[in-house]
């Protein structure tokens, strides 16, 4: 099944969007420090999968940035032809300055090109079935899970500090129709996501590297 999955990301032509994009994105950004924010191919190949086998017709998702990871949950959601995917992002973008406690302790420095929207770089025939939420989690998460009530998939892919994930995955679960899935990148950054799942009685499905998924 992975492997027919595999050959649908190929065929789609979207790797090599995002390569020649992430190659424009250090054009832009040059020496400042800022990093791309991507999943590996991997990881997009995993969610990717994951996406279009539980056909999520609400979903959920933190964290933009440039949009690499986004771009494999949209192409899922066009594959699948059915479903929306609402994501919340507050981006960072290279050379503005912030207030202080405007991002979490421990956010990462991921950055979009100045003058840059979030998701930049997803191919524009993948963006009809994508709702953008600026502002932060804490403040713009709730309200929308609220309005969406029920969900079918919830992904964390924002600052992988552990309040912000403690955070997330305690918003997003109870909001989780059975059978859907949490997912989260960087699961070992913190110590978060391995608490919540014990807090929960669930065991984790390890997708690759730091990708990992609970199933409700």
């Amino acid at each position: 099944m992975l492997a027919a999955y595999e050959r649908e990301v190929r065929a789609s032509g979207l790797l090599e969007h995002l390569i020649e994009k992430g190659r424009e994105h250090r054009a832009a950004v040059g020496g400042s420090g800022h990093s791309l924010g991507a999943i590996g191919y991997a990881e997009g190949a995993y969610l990717y999968a994951v996406l279009r086998h539980v056909r999520p017709r609400v979903a959920v998702e933190t964290g933009v940035a440039n949009g690499f990871s986004t771009a494999f949950s949209l192409l899922a959601l066009q594959r699948n032809g059915e479903g929306h995917l609402h994501s919340v992002d507050l981006p960072r973008e290279v050379g503005r300055d912030y207030e202080p406690g405007t991002f979490y302790e421990g956010e990462g420095r991921a950055g979009i090109p100045t003058g840059s929207q979030p998701g930049w770089l997803i191919p524009p025939e993948l963006t009809q079935r994508w709702t953008l939420v600026l502002g932060r989690t804490q403040d713009e998460l709730p309200p929308l899970l609220e309005r969406l009530g029920t969900i079918d998939s919830f992904m964390h892919d924002s600052e992988h500090s552990f309040d912000c994930m403690w955070f997330e995955f305690n918003e997003a679960w109870p909001h989780l129709r059975a059978g859907g899935v949490l997912l989260s990148d960087d699961v070992n950054s913190t110590k978060a996501f391995p608490r919540f799942a014990g807090e929960q009685g669930r065991t984790p499905v390890r997708l690759a590297r730091g990708m990992a998924l609970l199933p409700k």
